[in-house]
């Protein structure tokens, strides 16, 4: 989780007030030790990764200390990233004693200080060490006649530290964690909600549903079986697996990594269902619609696709920054056979984004597959070109000029079919091999360059067919 936020929390004496924050988290009910917040106090550090580099984009939380006489144990913290040489800097200190935490997901390493203060100066240079890793699924068990409804955003806290992440039901995830005995505090994410649950009644430890874990060790991966929130589950019910729950477990996941290098948070991921574009029939391109995006380490989760139109399918990854691609990618292609019975979550490995390619060339007409004259009839003419198995397809007149944009780099398949929709239904309708009406052109692109292409001709299948 790479963007900023904090958990404001305060306790009056009888009342619990929750307030949102620049991201809308949820705040908890802790109360603060009596520091008093200590302004002008910069503090600042380098974080070292275990193999002694300097650890890069790596996160840093300051938390105020959290008392452990409430049902939440969520403090107020704020967050800054590490730059290229692992050196951090807060403005200002939350108060005079605070507890720091340190996540680094792409060497999958962590540090934590449970408390400090100023004048120790513990935090000057920090070493980390290897995370343990909990991974399950969270699951929302909504109630018909429930009077609330919480919606798929959770929290998910070790109570009392500044190791939080945003989890959305029926997904799986993971944490990072450092070594030692917890208490997993899972809740809605929605400030609002909660205070409405408990101006309703509802009781604290059914809103804040905790989770002992056992003692976990540097480099574990702890699996818990499915997590079930639930406005009506008893505590003994947090944790269970039906055969229900087990069928809506199938899903397909995935990693992305920014040119090869290190995990890529915040990538939008598309199913593309459709590899030959042949549903695109209306306006000059296929829209790219964001189905999920990664999360900080990268990872990604998607549905198993209801329907396919061929035999295979694959995905496509964008990253946007002000507005445009800034780096794109696909991953490999996966058949009906891979997903065909699936009741597991499907890995399909790690995929790689790099600096988007483009494509400038022309379309000419060639009527007769024997004669390769090209015809100067351009305007009773257009023809889809498009990159198999992805959701770049474009619709343009034959002999003019066309640019696209936006491509996926490496090896790649060009496609070219009439632009009439009503012909490329017939002949999708028709025996006739997808081969006769396609024509394909290997292309390999060059990440950040254009291909600048001579030319491409595309010829119509024989009318014939139509009889």
């Amino acid at each position: 989780m790479n963007k900023k936020f904090s958990l404001l929390v305060c306790l009056a004496s009888l009342v619990v007030a929750f307030l949102g924050c620049s991201n809308e988290k949820v705040a908890g009910t802790v109360t603060d030790t009596g520091n008093t917040v200590t302004a002008d106090a910069q503090v600042t550090g380098v974080v070292l990764r275990v193999d002694g580099s300097p650890a890069s984009d790596a996160m840093v939380r300051m938390a105020r200390m959290a008392v452990y006489d409430s049902v939440l144990h969520v403090p107020e913290q704020i967050e800054v990233l590490t730059d290229s040489d692992g050196v951090y800097a807060f403005d200002s200190a939350l108060s005079d004693t605070f507890q720091l935490a340190v996540i680094d997901t792409s060497a999958v390493e962590v540090f934590y200080l449970p408390r400090t203060t100023l004048q120790a100066k513990a935090f000057d240079s920090i070493q980390l060490a290897k995370a343990a890793v909990v991974s399950t699924v969270l699951f929302f068990n909504e109630v018909e006649d429930s009077a609330v409804s919480v919606g798929g955003h959770f929290m998910t806290c070790l109570s009392g530290t500044p190791f939080c992440d945003d989890v959305f039901a029926a997904d799986s995830f993971y944490m990072l964690v450092p070594a030692g005995n917890w208490n997993l505090e899972i809740f809605p994410g929605d400030s609002m909600m909660v205070a409405r649950m408990q101006t309703l009644g509802f009781a604290d430890s059914l809103i804040y549903r905790s989770l002992s874990l056992d003692r976990v060790y540097e480099g574990d991966t702890v699996s818990l079986g499915p997590i079930v929130w639930s406005t009506t589950a008893k505590a003994d019910t947090l944790i269970k697996e039906s055969e229900k729950e087990t069928k809506n477990v199938a899903r397909i996941s995935g990693k992305v990594f920014c040119n090869g290098d290190k995990p890529c948070a915040d990538v939008e991921v598309m199913t593309i269902r459709d590899i030959y574009g042949f549903e695109f029939v209306e306006g000059d391109s296929l829209e790219f619609v964001a189905q999920t995006k990664t999360d900080s380490s990268g990872r990604w989760w998607l549905p198993v696709p209801d329907s396919l139109p061929g035999d295979s399918f694959r995905f496509e990854f964008r990253r946007l920054q002000d507005g445009e691609k800034t780096l794109v990618g696909v991953s490999d292609y996966l058949s009906k056979k891979d997903i065909e019975g699936l009741k597991d979550t499907l890995d399909i490995g790690t995929s790689t984004i790099v600096a988007a390619a483009s494509l400038v060339s022309t379309v000419n007409l060639v009527v007769d597959r024997e004669d390769t004259t090209q015809s100067s009839n351009c305007m009773v003419n257009s023809v889809v070109v498009g990159v198999k198995g992805t959701s770049h397809f474009v619709r343009e007149m034959t002999c003019y000029q066309m640019v696209m944009d936006g491509l996926p780099a490496g090896k790649q398949q060009l496609v070219l079919y009439s632009g009439d929709p009503k012909v490329m239904a017939k002949l999708r309708q028709s025996s006739a091999p997808i081969q006769f009406y396609v024509t394909f052109t290997p292309v390999e692109f060059d990440k950040g360059r254009p291909l600048n292409q001579q030319g491409m001709t595309y010829t119509p299948p024989n009318q014939n067919i139509f009889k």
